[in-house]
């Protein structure tokens, strides 16, 4: 009888144990493969000005950088000049433009162009947001309503309606350019520290709150209504969200700062309140000693997320079908690849070494 007791109760803790492993994989996917690769397919060109940033592509194809002449550690210094915004063509592998904001504005981190052809970045140091027109040759600015609001990332809808990301007071906000109107939403946590963002195709704006111990994503939907998703139920300690996209199918990703993962939220299954359609990707650090950050992120035509280590000085690829990382050098040693990562419709990888002062490209 006893035999038999101790029987049921070891099967008992068999599944107990079974089913733990089944509910982390849920949450935590490790990788299926990973492949160090070598830098000999990358280029790099030095830019016309110091710690590039954010990029934008423009109708053309070509590649706009920002390049704020300091590295927010979270803001630029009081006096420092106003930054420039370079312009890469990659037909002719050669920098056709450098823009130097006016006097009065402050540095642009990142960019986006509306369909008019306007390129629109938000300036954190003097908490404004601006607009250049390429076609008239002139800038315009506007400043966010909240004092020290630390406007950050950016993202346009398909109205037209510019939304932003508030770093510093833990809010979202957005500016219509036709009538000069904006708009704040705050995160239900006050320190949150919204970073990345962008625009789902229904018109759904998602964000990251960067701070560990927050670690959301953060949804404000097309209706008006802030709903937010958690990454995990259990420690988020040095979980940064931090740069954000979306794929083809409408799926969210993500890439996590100071844990080595990259993230996704599959919306069909996801539930407010709730990490419900979450996982995470884990991929191993090449070097042990360097520390790591995720940073930039972006998806390609063919369905591979891309996304760099700023720390690690690597870049790489996720296939969301078959679970296998690819990892690849940066062309320059310590370079520091950021936030600046976007693939083009040619599944071109362009990415900013920041520390170096250059703009890679892949393929």
């Amino acid at each position: 009888m006893a035999q038999k007791r101790k029987k049921v109760i070891s099967i008992a803790v068999l599944l107990a144990i079974v089913a733990s492993a089944a509910l982390a994989l849920v949450f935590i996917q490790p990788q299926s493969s990973l492949a160090k690769g070598s830098s000999s397919s990358v280029t790099d060109y030095a830019t016309p000005g110091v710690d590039p940033w954010g990029t934008a592509l423009d109708g053309g194809g070509n590649v706009w950088v920002a390049l704020p002449g300091c590295d927010p550690s979270p803001s630029c210094a009081t006096g420092t000049p106003a930054g420039k915004i370079g312009v890469f063509n990659p037909g002719s592998r050669t920098w056709t433009h450098t823009y130097q904001l006016p006097t009065g504005y402050g540095q642009a981190l990142f960019l986006a162009f509306d369909r008019s052809g306007q390129l629109w970045f938000p300036m954190p140091t003097t908490n404004s947001l601006g607009v250049f027109n390429p076609a008239t040759n002139s800038f315009n600015q506007w400043k966010v309503p909240t004092a020290g609001s630390g406007p950050w990332d950016i993202a346009i809808d398909s109205k037209g309606i510019i939304w932003f990301t508030e770093h510093y007071s833990n809010k979202i906000g957005s500016f219509n350019p036709a009538t000069h109107a904006f708009k704040e939403v705050a995160t239900p946590a006050g320190n949150s520290l919204p970073y990345g963002i962008t625009v789902d195709k229904s018109d759904n704006i998602w964000f990251t709150e960067n701070n560990d111990a927050v670690a959301l994503i953060g949804e404000y939907t097309a209706q008006g209504v802030l709903q937010e998703y958690k990454i995990r139920n259990g420690s988020t300690k040095g979980l940064t969200p931090h740069m954000i996209t979306t794929d083809g199918s409408g799926n969210v990703w993500w890439s996590e700062g100071w844990v080595a993962m990259i993230g996704k939220l599959n919306v069909a299954s996801a539930q407010p309140g709730t990490n419900s359609g979450v996982t995470e990707y884990a991929y191993h650090p090449t070097c042990a000693n360097c520390g790591t950050h995720t940073s930039g992120i972006s998806v390609g035509p063919d369905g591979l997320i891309w996304f760099d280590d700023s720390l690690q000085s690597i870049y790489g690829s996720f296939n969301p079908g078959s679970g296998a990382f690819s990892l690849y050098n940066t062309p320059t040693q310590s370079s520091h690849p950021h936030d600046g990562l976007k693939v083009d419709g040619q599944n071109r990888v362009w990415f900013d070494e920041e520390f170096a002062g250059k703009l890679a490209v892949r393929g």
